[in-house]
């Protein structure tokens, strides 16, 4: 028996009617952040910059991106909070403080070329010495012609402005990241720790972003994103005793003479 034409007319349209694709899985953020998602995608390297050639690299450079746009925002956060902004009194300070650090590390090298000079004189000194010694000294004589290039330059009154603005905005990053550093030691306390731009209240930081995550204002929603926002305090760091830490933001280090930096401990 032949099956009506209706029939084979509704199947030959339920055969040819395309698939639906599947919803995508929606993709869930790794950190929300006063609010804003952010994505895996958000973690990518610039397509200009080089990647990593391992796997393992990719996933650290996210981790560390991640890190740093989580601390940037909640330090940000704590410096509009408590209005932390340096002072045209304390960029000038900063500003003499760094000239007198100059002027004493101008004098100990000129003091160290004139015992280079003294030494090099010598008939018996060894030769592995010699040519250490001179090697020294060469350094300290191309220091010496490349600062008299830049004084005989900021003679120029145009190029001594845009000396005086840069020293100005250097002066004002240092002012306020120690002023940050010394609002966080007074309300957190723990322990400082050693690096190249000064002593850090690392346990006030890790409260910090801990205090963020209580008022939800960082949400972490895996192990991994949280471990990277973390992976700064497993470094082994060089600590302060609590009399030290309580010195160094007593008052700004660049105020206090070098006798009382060493007398400190620093």
């Amino acid at each position: 028996m032949r099956p009506p034409l209706l029939l084979l007319f509704i199947l030959s349209l339920i055969c040819c009617v395309p698939a639906q694709a599947a919803d995508p899985v929606p993709v869930k953020p790794v950190v929300v952040l006063f609010g804003e998602n952010i994505y895996p995608k958000d973690l990518v390297a610039p397509a200009h910059s080089q990647p990593p050639a391992d796997p393992a690299g990719v996933e650290r450079a996210q981790g560390e991106r991640l890190r740093a746009r989580v601390w940037k925002a909640v330090f940000e956060d704590y410096v509009r909070r408590r209005n932390i902004v340096p002072t045209d009194a304390e960029i000038a300070s900063h500003i003499e403080g760094h000239a007198r650090l100059k002027a004493r590390s101008d004098a100990e090298r000129v003091q160290q070329r004139a015992s280079l000079v003294e030494e090099l004189k010598s008939p018996t000194l060894p030769e592995k010495r010699r040519q250490a010694a001179q090697q020294h000294l060469d350094t300290l004589d191309q220091l010496a012609i490349f600062e008299a290039k830049r004084e005989q330059e900021l003679r120029d009154p145009s190029r001594r402005q845009m000396q005086q603005q840069a020293e100005r905005r250097v002066a004002e990053v240092w002012v306020r990241q120690w002023k940050l550093n010394q609002v966080l030691y007074r309300e957190f306390g723990g322990r400082i720790i050693f690096q190249q731009a000064g002593w850090e209240p690392i346990d006030a930081y890790r409260m910090l972003l801990e205090q963020n995550e209580v008022a939800k204002t960082l949400v972490i929603h895996d192990p991994v994103s949280r471990a990277a926002v973390y992976r700064y305090f497993e470094h082994r760091f060089v600590y302060a005793d609590e009399k030290k830490a309580h010195f160094y933001f007593e008052k700004p280090y660049w105020e206090r003479t070098p006798d009382e930096m060493k007398a400190a401990g620093f």
